[in-house]
C-alpha cells in the first residue's frame, strides 16, 4: 500500500511560512490538525543535500496523530537565506535559530526529529537548549558527544573515519566549481540520491565523493519522481550549493563552541532509526549511544541513507509506535501546547 505524502508542488495540509530569526529569513513548513487543537509541536530538520519536503512521508501521519509540525529549510537550503562565510552554519548558531523559530511560533518546548546533518544538529539542540526539548528522534546519524580534543577530518579520515572520505572533497570548492547551471544541480542531487548511469553505475562513493566523470549521464532515482525531482532542483536552484557544502566547512568552530558545553548530556528519551545499508555510516558507529544516552530506542531498517522515502512505511510505524510508549504515554506528551 502506497504511503501517504505531501505534493511538493500545492498540498493543502500544509502552509509556506517564512519568519526572522536573528537577522535571517528562515522558510518553512506549517501543518496542524484541522480543528487547530495539538497535543505537542514537532521540528523536522533536514539534511544534505535534501529541504523540508525530505519529510514529505513522514508529515501528514503525524499531523494526523495530532501534532503541530513545523519543517524549516534549514540554513543555506531552499527559502532559507544562504550567507556566504561558514560561521553562521555553526552548529550553535543553528540551533539558537531554531529555538528562536520555536519561540516565535509559541512553543516553549517541542519534540525534535532529523535526518543526516539534522540528526546531528538536533542532538546539538538538546545540548544547547535542553530546556526546549522534550524527545528526539534521529535517522541514520548517531549520536557523538562534544570532544575536549579537536580532530581535524583530514586526520579523522586519515585514522579512523575512511568512509567519510567524501567530506574532504564537499568541504573543498570543487563541486561549487562544476556545479552551476540548472542541469548540473539536477544532476548533482541523482549523484546523491542513488541515480545511475545506463551501464549502472553510481555518482556518488563514499571514499570518493561525487564522480564528476559520470554524474551528467545518471539517469532517474527511483526514490523520487520528475515532479519532486524538479522541484528540489528548482529549491536548490535559488542559491546554488555552496550553503548547503558550508555545514562541513564548520569542524573546528563546532569544536571551540562546545568546549563549553562538554559536561551536558542528553537526558531526554531519544528513538535512534538506524539505516543498515548507508555506504557512509555503517552500522558499528551507532554502539556507543547507549553509554552516554540513558533513555536510548535504537531501531534499524534494512535501507540505504534515504530510509525517509525508500522505506517510509517502515519508519513512520516506528515513529508512531515510539510516539505512543514513549512521548504520548498515559495521554502526556510532556509539552507545552
Amino acid at each position: 500500500m502506497a504511503v501517504d505524502k505531501i505534493n511538493v508542488t500545492g498540498d493543502t495540509r500544509v502552509e509556506r511560512r517564512t519568519a526572522q530569526v536573528n537577522g535571517k529569513t528562515y522558510g518553512y513548513l506549517l501543518g496542524q490538525p484541522k480543528a487547530g487543537q495539538y497535543r505537542a509541536t514537532v521540528f523536522l530538520i533536514h539534511g544534505f543535500p535534501d529541504l523540508s519536503m525530505g519529510w514529505r512521508y513522514q508529515i501528514p501521519f503525524l499531523i494526523n496523530m495530532g501534532l503541530r509540525v513545523v519543517a524549516p529549510d534549514c540554513l543555506g537550503y531552499g527559502r532559507t537565506d544562504a550567507p556566504d562565510p561558514p560561521q553562521p552554519y555553526s552548529h550553535k548558531q543553528c540551533a539558537d535559530d531554531i529555538k528562536a523559530l520555536a519561540l516565535s511560533l509559541g512553543a516553549s518546548k517541542i519534540i525534535l526529529g532529523g535526518h543526516d546533518w539534522g540528526a546531528t544538529l538536533v542532538y546539538r539542540i538538546a545540548l544547547w537548549h535542553p530546556d526546549l526539548v522534550t524527545h528526539v528522534f534521529t535517522v541514520c546519524v548517531p549520536f557523538v558527544p562534544p570532544s575536549p580534543q579537536y580532530l581535524s577530518l583530514e586526520e579523522l579520515v586519515r585514522t579512523r573515519a575512511p568512509n567519510f572520505t567524501y567530506q574532504l572533497q564537499f568541504k573543498s570548492e570543487e563541486l561549487e566549481k562544476a556545479i552551476r547551471s540548472k542541469d548540473e544541480i539536477r544532476q548533482f542531487l541523482l549523484a546523491l540520491y542513488g541515480g545511475r548511469t545506463g551501464d549502472g553505475e553510481l555518482g556518488f562513493d563514499a571514499r570518493k565523493g561525487v564522480l564528476l566523470d559520470r554524474m551528467m549521464r545518471l539517469g532517474p532515482s527511483r526514490l523520487l519522481g520528475r515532479e519532486e525531482l524538479d522541484y528540489y532542483t528548482e529549491e536548490f536552484a535559488r542559491n546554488g550549493i555552496h550553503g548547503p557544502l558550508n555545514w562541513y566547512r564548520t569542524r573546528e568552530i563546532n569544536y571551540r563552541d562546545e568546549l563549553a558545553i562538554l559536561d551536558r548530556r542528553i537526558t531526554v528519551p531519544v528513538l535512534f532509526i538506524q539505516a543498515l545499508r548507508d555506504s557512509a555510516l555503517p552500522p558499528h558507529l551507532g554502539k556507543g549511544m547507549s553509554k552516554v544516552i540513558p533513555k536510548l530506542t535504537v531501531k534499524q531498517v534494512d535501507t540505504s541513507h534515504w530510509a525517509l522515502w525508500e522505506k517510509p512505511d517502515e519508519v513512520n510505524k516506528i515513529l508512531v509506535r515510539w510516539l505512543e510508549e514513549v512521548v504520548f504515554v498515559n495521554g502526556q506528551s510532556g509539552s507545552k501546547l
